[in-house]
């Protein structure tokens, strides 16, 4: 039976392992730092005073004109009641009078003049007359009301506008100090982080993974933060910026992923893998120093050995040196 080659001894095993717990406590490491860290954010948000909606009310003298358009809106709604009672009356008294009108029609043509029949008659038509000019006393009344309704009704919504036009500035000079003092505290946490990395990175410190746990939550920090404030800032032009930016990063994905894919180098590796001339991706004939579908010489000699090579090759198969 074949050898899948030899097996890892104690050693190798437990450093796979180790590298293992590593990379998830680092993991881990990363998680708990961004449940503090946006614990810290939170608190730095709490330092500016935040705008008071009811003292801004108070100050532009909202509670007066509020009471006012309460009161001309209350004495509306109590004539709109009236009127529609009155109408009402006037409706239900209308029908009384026609029946009675019909009842005494109707008994005149047979001949019958029956006083009572007259006399509820006369009283269905003098109590038509009264609900008439109640509900048209009523109806005066209400539109009296509404007229003098929108004096305090306008000031009532210009007073509104006040209020919110003075909120939303005091809210921006709440978000710019929260912004400054969120970011006087993520962007050197980050750039610290991104300067231990490095050196660390150049000491090979076997801690590295530490520092790049920590640049990640900082990272991670401070992305958060951009894009928060980002769309606070830009929320009014948000689709276009979405769109500018997106068309921005597709373009330059685009053009990195044309460059990658049509780098020389890249391109001729890849070619070899597969058995293809380097220069024109036709396949190459064993033992040939020409591609047959370019004509161009698919060999060189390695500079420090002179083995001939396939052009393209990383390094010589003899020596080992690394090709041009």
């Amino acid at each position: 039976m074949a050898q899948s080659g030899p097996m890892p001894g104690p050693a190798e095993l437990e450093e796979v392992e180790s590298s293992r717990v590593e990379r998830l406590l680092a993991v881990g490491l990363v998680v708990f730092l961004l449940v503090g860290g946006f614990w810290v954010l939170a608190r730095l948000g709490e330092i500016p005073q935040r705008p008071d909606w009811t003292a801004i009310e108070q100050a532009e003298g909202k509670p007066a004109v509020e009471e006012a358009w309460r009161q001309a809106m209350a004495d509306y709604e109590r004539a709109q009641t009236a009127a529609a009672e009155a109408w009402a009356a006037l409706t239900k008294a209308r029908a009384e009078y026609e029946y009675r009108r019909e009842e005494y029609r109707v008994a005149l043509e047979r001949g019958l003049d029956d006083p009572a029949l007259a006399a509820a008659y006369a009283e269905a038509r003098t109590l038509v007359e009264q609900a008439a000019v109640r509900h048209e006393l009523a109806e005066a009344v209400r539109v009296s009301l509404e007229a003098e309704l929108k004096e305090p009704q306008q000031a009532y919504e210009a007073v509104m506008r006040r209020v919110q036009e003075s909120y939303e500035r005091a809210d921006a000079h709440y978000q710019l100090a929260v912004f400054a003092l969120r970011f006087a505290y993520a962007l050197p946490l980050f750039g610290l982080s991104v300067w231990g990395w490095l050196a660390l990175r150049r000491r090979r410190s076997r801690h590295l993974i530490l520092a790049t746990a920590t640049m990640a939550f900082a990272g991670i920090q401070t992305l958060g933060l951009l894009g928060q404030y980002g769309w606070y800032l830009l929320r009014d032009v948000a689709p276009l910026a979405l769109s500018v930016t997106g068309s921005a990063v597709c373009v330059a994905g685009l053009v990195a992923v044309r460059r990658w894919a049509l780098n020389p180098r890249r391109l001729a590796v890849a070619r070899l893998r597969r058995g293809q001339c380097p220069l024109c991706g036709f396949p190459l004939r064993e033992g040939t120093t020409h591609c047959v579908g370019c004509g161009r010489p698919v060999m060189e000699a390695c500079p420090g050995c002179a083995t001939p090579n396939v052009t393209g090759s990383p390094f010589c198969g003899h020596c080992g040196r690394a090709l041009a």
